[in-house]
């Protein structure tokens, strides 16, 4: 009879040896997911780009993590059997200013400083250029405007006024737009003289979105055109001439404030009610008494701050609080202006006509001298940038966030005229214009006539009015 320890191992022991075994690789899981986990919980603390679904009010803020993209430029045109034929002549850019403290109280000394040490950088070397003496010579700025600093804080909150962050928010968007134009005929042509416009209202945050835009924009490409001053505008709907002067403005738009907070408190759902009540019973949104106020206190004082929002035991102020009352603000602004011609309308009527009007005033100018490329910009507000998206029909999300920008591009076809690319936030949106129907597209832009007439009789059609002076009045 053979002997089982010699020809094999006994039962028992190979059953002990493999119980061992799996004891062995459990222990050895245990400990690489437990290190795992650590990994995971340091990767979390690290500082990350934050990330969100489309419309949360997050997007409002431009953290300075996310880069700017866009469709601007010709590139668009390359590869087309129509490339030859068309060349940039001109652009009216129209942007909101950057990230700004609340319009309420803020007392906050060092709340404001940038988030991350490379922007702190960033801003010091903007402030140091902002100051120098070449930049103060190529751009100047109206008698009407050099009561403002040409740069905020670096790290003090202020009521209403522009923060670090949000300079360097503009800083990048200037050096977004050089890169997509500087190859462009726009700047490229050294047969064409280039004629350059800014104009900001009077704000110390536009002001200082002007300079931190152009710092990059306009002044790095310094060579190729004549110093600049930057006008000041009396309204902030960018109106610089007497044509389109409404000195009773503001009460308009008290008006139109009020009638909002009645559609609001008509159409809100009970969610967005009880949302709203939430809100109100903190202490930071007391005062608050429109949701535009609210979405300011939220955005000023802890989301752009990146500061955690209010709690109380077991109740809190989240995320979805204000997403929901965005939402309601946006379709609140669009049924305000299509329903009936009311002061909605004639009001946004009124605050596109100038920016428009000077669109077209572009339009001419670059048919009428062929050697002259134009350059217009605006820096202005929230109220700037919705009327002309709500006159041309562009949906949107209301408020813009910050930076949120329109883009006219002019070009010139060989054969065939002037065409107009209008582009909202880097996307094309020329097929959403009103106006831009049939034969006016073309080349996935509109004929530049169809604004003329636009500018000309069919935003006072809009309005239902004959002409700018009746849009004017309480």
């Amino acid at each position: 009879m053979l002997n089982p320890h010699i020809h094999g191992m006994p039962r028992r022991v190979r059953l002990v040896d493999w119980v061992l075994l799996t004891v062995i690789i459990i222990a050895v899981y245990t400990v690489l997911k437990y290190d795992s986990d650590l990994d995971s919980n340091r990767i979390d603390l690290q500082p990350e780009k934050p990330t969100w679904n489309k419309e949360d009010i997050r997007e409002m803020c431009q953290f300075l993590e996310h880069e700017v993209t866009g469709q601007e430029g010709d590139q668009w045109v390359k590869g087309n059997e129509y490339e030859k034929d068309l060349r940039l002549r001109g652009i009216t850019l129209v942007f909101r200013h950057g990230e700004r403290s609340p319009v309420s109280k803020v007392d906050d000394e060092v709340g404001c400083l940038p988030y991350r040490d490379s922007d702190r950088k960033a801003f010091a070397a903007y402030k140091e250029l902002a100051e120098s003496e070449e930049l103060l010579a190529f751009l100047k700025l109206d008698p009407q405007l050099k009561q403002f600093p040409r740069v905020p804080l670096d790290a003090k909150c202020v009521s209403g006024m522009l923060t670090a962050e949000g300079a360097i928010q503009h800083v990048k968007l200037g050096k977004f737009f050089r890169h997509r134009y500087e190859k462009t005929n726009l700047f490229a042509d050294e047969n064409q003289r280039i004629v350059a416009d800014v104009v900001s209202s009077k704000y110390n945050r536009t002001v200082q979105s002007a300079l931190a835009f152009s710092s990059e924009f306009l002044y790095k490409q310094r060579s190729l055109m004549a110093p600049i001053q930057i006008k000041a505008s009396n309204f902030s709907y960018h109106c610089v001439d007497n044509y389109c002067s409404c000195p009773i403005h503001k009460s308009i738009r008290k008006i139109y404030e009020e009638e909002h907070l009645n559609q609001f408190n008509e159409m809100k759902s009970e969610d967005v009610a009880e949302e709203e009540k939430k809100l109100l019973s903190f202490e930071q949104f007391s005062i608050s008494f429109d949701p535009l106020q609210m979405i300011d206190v939220g955005l000023g004082r802890f989301v752009c701050r990146r500061k955690t929002l209010p709690c109380r035991s077991e109740e809190c102020v989240t995320l979805d609080s204000f997403n929901k009352i965005i939402n309601l603000t946006t379709t609140r602004g669009g049924r305000m202006f299509d329903d009936r011609i009311g002061v909605s309308r004639r009001l946004q009527s009124m605050e596109a006509y100038p920016i428009i009007t000077y669109l077209a005033n572009s339009i001419s100018k670059i048919r009428n001298f062929p050697h002259s490329n134009y350059i217009q910009i605006f820096s202005g507000h929230d109220v700037t940038v919705g009327p002309i998206l709500r006159v041309l029909g562009i949906p949107f999300v209301d408020p813009p966030h910050y930076t949120s920008r329109i883009v006219f591009e002019i070009y010139e076809h060989t054969n065939e005229g002037l065409y107009i690319r209008v582009l909202y936030n880097g996307i094309n949106r020329t097929l959403d214009v009103r106006f831009c129907q049939n034969d006016d597209l073309k080349y996935g832009m509109c004929k530049a006539s169809a604004f003329e007439k636009f500018a000309k009789s069919g935003l006072f059609e809009l309005a239902g009015v004959s002409e700018f002076k009746e849009m004017c009045y309480v």
